[in-house]
């Protein structure tokens, strides 16, 4: 209770020690400290008479914190008159603590959103509205966006039945009648951002697309095209709304690059946005001639690749501008040390395609069957010689590509770890080299097959592991010789680091835990996965696209049951598979749970696995002798 009003001198104002409130005192005090600012103290604070003439603060402790900081900063004096409100003698203080921070009802983050979009359509800029709430832009923009979400949302949202998070999927988009749409007919027990954010931009291309980082979103801009922006993305993402804009751009850029391709002399050049290695594969290839530097070019090589050593590990941005410009210095002194023959140019062409990482990508010296030079015939050489559960079945197709995954998973830690992969080299050379297995025609046959698993991934693009190894691959074929020939005197001049670099991405690209239709599991590639401590779960999670889809609807069942170790729910078994897919999606998302080709048989696993196979195959073959001594008898 209190009694009288008064103004008391902000230098005299002191804290309570008994003030209730202890945590998050000084959070939010830059904020509360502009709105002061701004509009004045709205409510005065609550005093008793303290010694020598000062007076505690009993009720109001982050409003003087925030005239204090004002104070400090010369807003206002530090003897400022502060309106106040004494305590009566019999008023209970810490009952008046409790009453000023519990009682009190908090404002709605929904109404929080409206109120700055109001302040913005009554012609507050964003940088006022800032400023008054002592608040950044960004958080300002944030809240009108969200203030901007269909009115059915944030009545939905008031009532609890959908998170903030949630809200801010809506956001993605201005349509509100989409955003409605997409409310009212997604179950709630599907109701997911990701699935909301994916159900507005379905027509729509990432930012992070490879052909959005050949354009640049300036130049797509620029252009006419329009960004969706996601502020609530915490690297800024969002997407692009005109996808044939995006194309005419890309094929304009390689086009470009087409036509400077065709001024080199080539006999044809193709232009493919996506190059596969199946189709390298079809291709001879012819390699350029190298051309030696000046003297005064290769001091400039030397002078600059010092100069990157030295600049590569800092953390100045202006350093890795420098390393840019060095790089792209470096690659027009090493194409000007090649020279292409005549007579190459005369029977090979060049493809210009997009890179992994989005940069224009030209593979020259292609020779197709039809123009290679005829060979004279060699005459022929006579002398060359469960129980009660529901049962999880794959496809053998989607073993296939779950395999995929997995080995492009291995190849992608591999690269990280090239001790691991000089042992798997050295394990299958020795498999060659010190036991029963010989090669024919050559004294010495030491071959690395390469799987091409982009014919079995269903969706290679999306396949994070895939395309970190491909990238790493084509970083690779920027340093290595052009001319196989020149290889060998390459290798002796690099250190030992470099070869086992070289070697992890050989062991990378080799690696074939593929299991096919008419191939069962290689053990071989769990020995290697728990080596690297691979962890499926960071390079693959189920989702309906990749993975519940593709199964049958007592699957999709099976899975969650194992996922969540629940019993089959009576609803699901009269859903769409469809609607199973997605709501196995949202079940198992953050369980870790991964589809049985997928998982990494530990140490006691196999172990056990491997006794049980041979305590099968000792009671095979004491059966066999039981039979055979019957026989005799």
């Amino acid at each position: 209770m209190t009694n009288e009003t008064t103004s008391i001198p902000l230098n005299k104002l002191v804290v309570w020690d008994g003030n209730v409130r202890k945590t998050g005192v000084s959070d939010g005090i830059d904020e509360l400290a502009a709105s002061i600012a701004a509009r004045g103290l709205l409510q005065s604070l609550v005093v008793r008479k303290a010694k020598r003439g000062k007076y505690a603060v009993i009720a109001g402790q982050r409003r003087l914190l925030a005239l204090q900081k004002l104070a400090a900063d010369k807003i206002i004096a530090k003897d400022a008159d502060i309106p106040c409100a004494i305590a009566s003698d019999d008023a209970d203080p810490s009952e008046l603590s409790l009453a000023e921070n519990v009682v009190r009802m908090p404002m709605h983050p929904a109404d929080q959103f409206e109120a700055f979009r109001d302040l913005i359509d009554s012609g507050a800029s964003i940088a006022d509205v800032a400023a008054r709430f002592g608040v950044s832009e960004n958080l300002v923009a944030k809240r009108l966006k969200l203030g901007r979400v269909s009115p059915v949302i944030l009545d939905a949202y008031r009532r609890n039945e959908l998170s903030l998070e949630l809200v801010q999927a809506f956001a993605i988009s201005d349509d509100r009648e989409a955003q409605e749409r997409v409310w009212n007919d997604t179950p709630p027990w599907n109701l997911h951002p990701r699935i909301v954010k994916r159900a507005l931009t379905e027509d729509e291309v990432p930012v992070s697309d490879k052909r959005m980082k050949l354009i640049g979103l300036d130049a797509y801009e620029a252009a006419g095209g329009i960004v969706r922006r996601d502020l609530f993305d915490p690297e800024n993402g969002g997407t692009v709304l005109d996808a044939a804009l995006l194309d005419a751009l890309v094929a304009k850029a390689l086009e470009e690059a087409a036509d400077s391709a065709r001024g080199e002399g080539w006999k044809w050049i193709e232009i493919t946005p996506e190059l596969t290695y199946e189709h390298l594969s079809g291709f001879k290839r012819r390699y350029a001639e190298d051309v030696p530097l000046s003297d005064d070019e290769q001091v400039e090589v030397e002078r600059l690749t010092a100069e990157y050593d030295d600049l590569c590990d800092t953390d100045d941005p202006a350093d890795h501008d420098r390393c840019h410009e060095i790089d792209a210095r470096l690659d027009e002194l090493a194409a000007r040390a090649e020279f292409w023959p005549p007579e190459t140019l005369a029977i090979a062409g060049a493809i210009v395609s997009l890179g992994a990482g989005g940069a224009i990508r030209i593979e020259r010296g292609l020779v197709r069957d039809e123009d290679r030079p005829a060979k004279p015939r060699e005459k022929p050489n006579a002398d060359k010689p469960v129980d009660g559960k529901p049962a999880l079945t794959l496809s053998a197709t989607l073993i296939e590509d779950l395999t995929a995954q997995k080995s492009a998973a291995i190849s992608a830690e591999l690269l990280n770890r090239p001790d691991i992969a000089l042992a798997a080299v050295v394990h299958v050379l020795a498999l060659y080299s010190l036991y029963s297995y010989e090669r024919d025609s050559s004294c010495l046959k030491i071959a690395a097959a390469t799987r091409f698993l982009r014919g079995s991934l269903y969706a290679p693009e999306d396949c994070g592991s895939f395309v970190a190894v491909e990238a790493e691959r084509e970083r690779w074929g920027d340093h290595l010789p052009g001319d196989p020939a020149d290889l060998w005197h390459w290798c002796l001049e690099q250190p030992q680091e470099v070869l086992l670099d070289l070697l992890a991405i050989i062991a990378a690209r080799s690696v074939d835990a593929v299991v096919p239709k008419n191939r069962g599991p290689h053990p071989h590639g769990d020995l290697i996965a728990r080596a690297v401590s691979l962890d499926m779960a960071n390079h693959f999670t189920p989702t309906a696209a990749n993975f519940f889809g593709r199964i049958s609807s007592a699957g999709i069942i099976a899975a969650i049951c194992e996922a969540k170790g629940v019993a089959p729910a009576p609803a699901w078994a009269k859903m769409k598979k469809a609607e199973l897919a997605l709501l196995a999606e949202r079940q198992i998302a953050g369980t870790h749970w991964l589809p049985e080709p997928l998982r990494i048989v530990q140490e006691a696993d196999a172990t056990a696995e491997d006794s049980e196979s041979e305590d099968a195959a000792a009671e095979a073959e004491g059966a066999e002798y039981c039979e055979t001594a019957e026989a005799a008898e």
